[in-house]
């Protein structure tokens, strides 16, 4: 049987999800700056330049580093610089470089469907939050 770190599916409350954003901004922006370089360099770059691809597993290396430590917080990655916290019902959304939760949206919805979490509170009013 294998088992796989930080992809066990954790539920958390809003205070709990709160208490950890601290720590996955400061991660995230470490990141980040480790890749904005790399990024610019790309951008920079032909596509058919000889040296793209080792750019390229750098800049992997470094998303992937970022992934692994979010999601053994318990946290999903959705996308670059994109956490959600599964609430059971919904799933509370974060972006970089958003300063707090403040969006909510429903399993089953996109992301372009978040919606104020203000909002979803006060027309829901959940047991997490």
């Amino acid at each position: 049987m294998t088992i796989e770190i930080g992809h066990s599916s954790k539920l958390f409350d809003l205070n709990e999800a709160r208490e950890h954003l601290p720590l996955i901004i400061a991660i995230t922006q470490g990141h980040q700056s480790e890749l904005a370089p790399i990024q610019a360099r790309l951008n920079r770059m032909l596509s058919n330049d000889p040296r793209r691809p080792i750019i390229e597993r750098d800049y992997e290396a470094v998303v992937a580093r970022w992934r692994v430590k979010i999601e053994n917080i318990g946290v999903a990655v959705k996308g670059l610089w994109l956490v959600e916290f599964d609430v059971g019902e919904a799933v509370l959304s974060w972006r970089f470089p958003e300063l707090s939760i403040n969006y909510v949206r429903l399993n089953e919805q996109s992301f372009a469907s978040r919606i104020k979490l203000k909002d979803y509170i006060e027309q829901y009013d959940p047991d997490w939050a």
